[in-house]
């Protein structure tokens, strides 16, 4: 199965990068996009809930808040993982063959 940005991988392997190299490559990038995504998105959504927050007493569950973001670390780790095996496993010289 085809994936998005397949050519530029498999171009890479051309180049002499092995399989474990793309892969690593991949879940490191992965991982930047998720950490600075759950950053980003923690922050923006802190200051759009400061007003009510500030007039409601200024209480709000940090167990929750944790757990969400946990829940979203997680989600984006397993998904990490698939797209590292995606890519191990990925025929990729053949897709810029086809190219």
């Amino acid at each position: 199965m085809p994936f998005s940005g397949a050519s530029e991988l498999a171009l890479l392997q051309a180049m002499g990068y092995r399989p474990a190299d793309l892969a690593v490559m991949v879940v490191s990038e992965s991982l930047f996009l998720l950490f600075s995504g759950l950053g980003i998105g923690a922050f923006c959504a802190l200051l759009a809930i400061a007003p009510a927050f500030a007039s409601r007493g200024g209480r709000f569950s940090v167990a929750s808040l944790g757990l969400l973001l946990l829940g979203v670390l997680m989600s984006g780790l397993l998904s990490s993982m698939v797209a590292m095996r995606a890519v191990s496993r990925a025929p990729l010289l053949a897709s810029l063959r086809a190219e």
